[in-house]
């Protein structure tokens, strides 16, 4: 039987049964207690009825209970849906109906949401909350009762882990968006994960004593699998946050023993901007950043001030966190690193023909940790991977040495504070507004961010609107991250000689 990616919390829980796996608010939480509440909750979900092989969302903030409904939900045999923690009902509604989600584990404060987007479904899922104030119902089998997950698990003895039938077990379905505007679902499998880590751990050679503090998102890949499925294989301890909080950040980096911080270049901006002059961190050894391009100015003054290296990466939801690092042995500034040892990557022009060092083109790659396929899209699929190679749809060139460098973004995707953007999916929202005749969504430079997101609206003659309103209809729709930052009108939207309206010209806008 091949090694499954949660046979190493069961490991560590036999071998390092004391050892804190995760560390929240000050308090530890040890393998072997992570381990038996996955276990249990497993237990629950069979008790309630939820069929293995079936899809469970996951719509929690970085607390041990995402952890224990992931690996619970792993342990009995189901395919994990992480969800974004701002998503709004219709966003939430989507994701359950196109997933098939059958279960869904839910934060008290995002249940009003979750029971709005799931109030006219035909066969809505099990909802299980979790919180202080989450009732505990004892009918648990009642038919459209929420059920405390506190109570899913208590009284329950743990069941017998499911094994696989020897194919390669689908075990997260994660959403990324693309040119359509709607989420596709990457399909990530044991193996994805498997490759991802042992590439990681082959580049990044943990130590025993190694700390990791944890303020991405859980939902997201860089943390889900590189921080958090990382650093249970290898015993380690998470000090998990519920969010970036710069503050936080600070303290738990000067006070914690922290050894390794993974972010995105906007939380290094920040941590630099709120440091006093005298700030040591004095336990790091390594950052890792991805999630958008690292700006040059900010990795030197990190380094400088702090004497700790960042080293930068690549990589997408569909590569199952990262293609390209820079390394210990290895590294470029303004680059994003080589390719890992196993995987391959091209640069192809428009014709679908490999081109020369330092020639630009689209980025392809391919390796063990490219996803299987997108969920229930086999034409997306076909058009993302060919012949093996996924098509990330980034433009960049190779250097003489092997150094990869990300210079455009074929699509239009935007990257704010490490959150990827589609306009298409604003846009989408935005023509629904009667009032609107043609809209247009791009990405500009912020200094904090990255990016921020510019809405470039032409309102319909006689009709009235202004940016209050746009505002208003959107958050409705949208998760709040995803809300223009500014907003502008004008009579009409640039155009090329095809009728396509010229984005670049609206970036360039003032």
């Amino acid at each position: 039987m091949s090694m499954q990616v949660y046979d190493y919390l069961l490991k560590a829980a036999a071998d390092v049964p004391d050892a804190a796996a995760l560390e929240f608010m000050g308090k530890p939480v040890s393998y072997a207690r992570l381990a038996e509440n996955a276990l249990k909750l497993a237990s629950g979900l069979e008790a309630q009825g939820v069929e293995r092989g079936a899809s469970i969302g996951l719509l929690l903030p970085n607390i041990p209970q995402f952890v224990e409904a992931l690996y619970g939900s792993w342990f009995h045999g189901n395919v994990v849906v992480p969800m974004s923690v701002l998503s709004t009902a219709p966003e939430i509604r989507y994701l359950v109906e196109d997933s098939s989600i059958r279960a869904l584990f839910v934060y008290e404060l995002f249940l009003p949401q979750v029971e709005a987007a799931i109030a006219t479904l035909a066969s809505p899922p099990r909802v299980f909350v979790v919180g202080q104030s989450a009732p505990m119902i004892v009918d648990m089998v009642s038919p459209g009762k929420n059920v405390s997950m506190q109570a899913l698990i208590e009284g329950q003895t743990p069941i017998d882990v499911a094994k696989p039938d020897g194919k390669d077990s689908h075990l997260l379905t994660i959403y990324t968006s693309g040119t359509t505007g709607k989420p596709k679902g990457a399909v990530i499998s044991n193996a994805n994960i498997i490759g991802q880590l042992d590439m990681t751990g082959d580049l990044f050679p943990p130590l025993p004593s190694d700390r990791v503090l944890c303020v991405l998102p859980l939902f997201h890949v860089f943390a889900l699998n590189a921080v958090l499925a990382f650093n249970i294989r290898h015993r380690l301890t998470v000090v998990l946050h519920t969010k970036f909080d710069v503050a936080a950040a600070l303290e738990s980096l000067q006070k914690d023993r922290i050894t390794i911080f993974n972010g995105v270049p906007t939380m290094y901006f920040y941590l630099l901007k709120h440091s006093g002059p005298d700030t040591k961190f004095p336990d790091l050894r390594l950052c890792i950043s991805g999630g958008s391009a690292m700006p040059v100015e900010v990795l030197h003054s990190f380094e400088d001030k702090f004497q700790v290296p960042i080293f930068e990466g690549y990589g997408m939801t569909e590569t199952t966190v990262s293609v390209c690092c820079n390394r210990l042995d290895a590294k470029k500034v303004g680059s994003v690193g080589k390719p890992f040892d196993r995987v391959d990557l091209k640069i192809l022009d428009d014709a679908g023909t490999e081109v020369a060092p330092k020639a630009l083109g689209e980025i392809c790659v391919r390796g063990p940790n490219i996803m299987q396929r997108y969920l229930n899209r086999p034409e997306a699929t076909a058009e993302t991977i060919v012949d093996g190679w996924l098509h990330t749809g980034d433009i960049g060139y190779v250097d003489e040495e092997g150094f990869v460098f990300i210079v455009d973004r074929k699509k239009d995707m935007i990257i704010k504070g490490g959150y990827n953007i589609y306009p298409r999916e604003i846009e989408e929202v935005l023509y629904q507004m009667p009032q609107i005749a043609e809209a247009a969504v791009v990405g500009i430079k912020d200094e904090a961010k990255g990016e921020q997101v510019r809405a470039v609206i032409s309102v319909r003659p006689g009709a009235e609107l202004d940016e209050d309103a746009v505002q208003q209809y959107l958050s409705q729709n949208l998760a709040k991250y995803k809300l223009p930052a500014e907003y502008v009108f004008v009579t009409e939207l640039p155009k090329g000689p095809t009728g396509k309206i010229l984005k670049r010209e609206l970036r360039d806008q003032n």
